[in-house]
């Protein structure tokens, strides 16, 4: 009987195919992962983050998620942008693990009608894919503890390219307008589908000083930034992130024709985590008299981050 891969082992063949798909589509980050070679330091892929419109998908990504060995832990809420957010984290107190942040478009901040196109997209996304071998060796996994070699090329395989997809039709013009219209961050998650919209990468692994030098390093490159990072110095958290590429993206129009509409999808952010604080903000020490380091996020800095790839509704392109 072939030996079955560990939740860890599984966890750590998913980064990798993972990162490897964000890679051939986000020039930034091989021009990071330049850079910070160019340091002699290491890439530490952080997190990976998620957007998605359909219950179902979240669902699903969740379950495939627990055979990685991530479990929900904390939820955080972003009213302005529709967005209902949780953690995916390795059980324990490593922050050097890798985790998923999975956002939900939520939609019963939308007026209706918004909804009702935004679930008429998510329906035709639906139809056309079939997750159903996926999810028999989900079943297989959970009644086993992990995945024997070909088996886990197969879930590693649909889990990154398929279910991380948008599957079926373009999205129509409509829906587009009218949901960006409303959430520039709802309107990327469209756009995308439930792939990684960015990618981030620990500082301190890279190789420099600390989020201020590696920022600095990045403008210097040429990199487009936010205009600001995000927490203040010695604070347990701190972000910024490259502002995400303007893309061209198939739209149906009225008339059944397929146009183009330009939208923001992926970006990579870099992040610094500091020692973790109890509820009277005194710092938080492991068993072993190391600095318990944070391994959550924060809404506020979170918020701020979503800014990277937001569409906003500009118009039609001509159609082709």
């Amino acid at each position: 009987m072939p030996a079955l891969l560990s939740p860890r082992e599984l966890r750590e063949r998913f980064v990798e195919a993972a990162t490897a798909k964000f890679a051939r589509n986000v020039p930034d980050f091989l021009r990071l992962r330049t850079l910070v070679a160019a340091r002699g330091g290491r890439f530490l892929n952080d997190h990976g983050a998620i957007r998605t419109a359909d219950p179902a998908v979240a669902a699903l990504f969740v379950r495939a998620a627990r055979v990685l060995g991530l479990r929900r832990e904390r939820d955080y809420v972003f009213p302005a942008k529709k967005l209902i957010s949780f953690d995916l984290q390795v059980i324990g107190d490593d922050a050097r693990q890798f985790k998923v942040f999975l956002s939900q478009v939520d939609l019963a901040a939308f007026p209706p009608d918004v909804a009702a196109l935004i679930r008429e997209d998510c329906a035709a996304q639906a139809a056309a894919v079939d997750h159903g071998e996926f999810i028999a060796l989900i079943a297989k996994a959970e009644a086993a503890g992990g995945l024997d070699g070909a088996d886990a090329a197969s879930f590693i395989g649909h889990f990154t390219e398929v279910l991380m997809a948008r599957p079926g039709p373009p999205m129509q013009r409509a829906t587009f307008d009218a949901v960006s219209a409303v959430s520039g961050e709802a309107a990327s998650a469209l756009a995308l589908g439930p792939d990684f919209n960015h990618v981030t990468i620990d500082v301190p692994s890279a190789g420099f000083g600390g989020i201020e030098a590696l920022t600095a390093a990045m403008l210097a490159e040429g990199f487009r930034m936010l205009p600001a990072i995000q927490g203040a110095p010695g604070t347990k958290l701190r972000q910024t992130a490259t502002m995400a590429a303007t893309m061209a993206t198939p739209v149906i129009e009225a008339d059944g024709g397929t146009g183009m509409a330009q939208s923001e999808k992926q970006f990579v952010e870099i992040i610094e985590r500091g020692q973790a604080v109890d509820d009277d903000g005194e710092p938080l020490w492991s068993d072993d008299g190391k600095p318990l380091i944070f391994r959550n996020f924060l809404a506020a800095n979170a918020e701020k981050i979503f800014a990277a790839a937001s569409t906003r509704s500009v118009g039609s392109a001509a159609s082709c």
